[in-house]
């Protein structure tokens, strides 16, 4: 965590350092160009998914309550289910779902008179919501849907979850393939199941898939694939009004896709907003508070000891503030790994350790 000075000094310096970089060729490694800003050894990488070709695909990060450093990451097959992983890369469990695309999670969901930690993740193979509870006490998961959660979208893909601070409750968000994007309340099913009612609907204009809420400020920020990243206002009676961060026509260490987008929330209303430059291998970091200023870029290389690679072509991705024990005293980021080299095998999530960034981005300005 860190202090409220040495985040605004952290951001001036590597905004600078992410524009001097913006304008330096890339360059070819492993098969795939090393992208904007610094670099940054991955810690830990996950079992591979059983699937072939592109199946890995989005995660999220449970924080065990009771001890951090038995927190897990949990990560969609989009061919065939979901994993919860052990920080240190192996498989707690594996759930074959159908063909999840896109997962989150929130603790202390109130439904009904229960409290629950709630997973949800769309579902291509029946067009719906998967639904989940989260055992605090095992960190096993199990179903929780109260019938089928259709969505009523031809093909289901980016999703995340919303807990208001004004109302208390919960939400998910999700979208269709084509950018329309729906929003359900959570709400008590029958025999202590959950079920979604639909509160609102918006259009982003074209493709779209990551998309993360700040419980915080009740703000919502999409990344629209070939376009920008956007925020939106998460309330349900916010409409389709939004404001522009960042385009990838006007934005030097953009590529698209855009992908995946979480928060790193360090409190205080003070943080980053984490987008996935699929194009160039990169991660963006944009200041929390609006006007969401351009902080820097990182991208993720081999581990000092060469036995886990770097990251490439990332589709979905997490953050989490939380100190998860010795390995991660500052936090995780959480990437898909399209390619997975070194040795060559299939696609997987590697773990990285937020104070490797936040040094990474620190020495940048020297």
């Amino acid at each position: 965590m860190f202090s409220k000075q040495t985040m605004i000094d952290l951001a001036t310096a590597a905004l600078l350092a992410g524009l001097a970089s913006a304008c330096m060729p890339e360059v070819e490694h492993d098969h795939f160009a090393v992208g904007p800003g610094v670099g940054v050894p991955a810690a830990v990488e996950t079992a591979p998914v059983e699937a072939g070709d592109d199946a890995a695909d989005d995660p999220a990060i449970w924080v065990n309550p009771a001890d951090a450093s038995a927190s897990l990451v949990l990560g969609t097959n989009k061919k065939g289910g979901l994993y919860s992983y052990r920080l240190d890369g192996t498989v707690h469990q594996f759930l074959p779902l159908g063909r999840l695309n896109n997962v989150d999670l929130r603790p202390d969901v109130t439904v009904g008179d229960a409290t629950i930690t709630l997973v949800a993740a769309t579902n291509r193979t029946d067009q719906s919501i998967t639904l989940l509870t989260l055992d605090p006490a095992t960190g096993m998961m199990a179903d929780a849907a109260d019938g089928v959660q259709a969505t009523g979208f031809a093909d289901p893909y980016g999703l995340c979850l919303y807990t208001s601070r004004t109302s208390g409750k919960s939400y998910v968000i999700a979208n269709d393939k084509d950018g329309t994007y729906k929003q359900w309340e959570v709400t008590a099913g029958t025999a202590g199941k959950v079920k979604l009612q639909e509160v609102r609907t918006f259009a982003v204009g074209s493709t779209a898939e990551g998309c993360v809420a700040d419980d915080e400020t009740g703000m919502l920020y999409i990344n629209e694939e070939d376009v920008a990243l956007y925020a939106y206002k998460a309330e349900p009676d916010a409409g389709n009004d939004r404001s522009v961060i960042a385009t990838v026509a006007d934005t030097a260490v953009l590529k698209d896709d855009l992908e995946g987008v979480a928060l790193y929330d360090a409190g205080n209303g003070e943080g980053y907003i984490v987008a996935s430059s699929q194009g160039n291998n990169s991660y963006a970091l944009f200041d929390r508070k609006a006007p969401h200023a351009y902080v820097g870029s990182f991208h993720v290389t081999a581990s000092a000891d060469g036995k886990v690679d770097g990251t490439s072509e990332t589709d979905g991705l997490e953050v989490t503030s939380a100190a998860l024990g010795d390995a991660f005293p500052e936090g995780l980021f959480v990437a898909q790994d399209g390619l997975n080299t070194d040795p060559e095998a299939r696609q997987n999530f590697k773990l990285v350790s937020w104070a490797g960034i936040a040094a990474a981005l620190e020495a940048a300005k020297q």
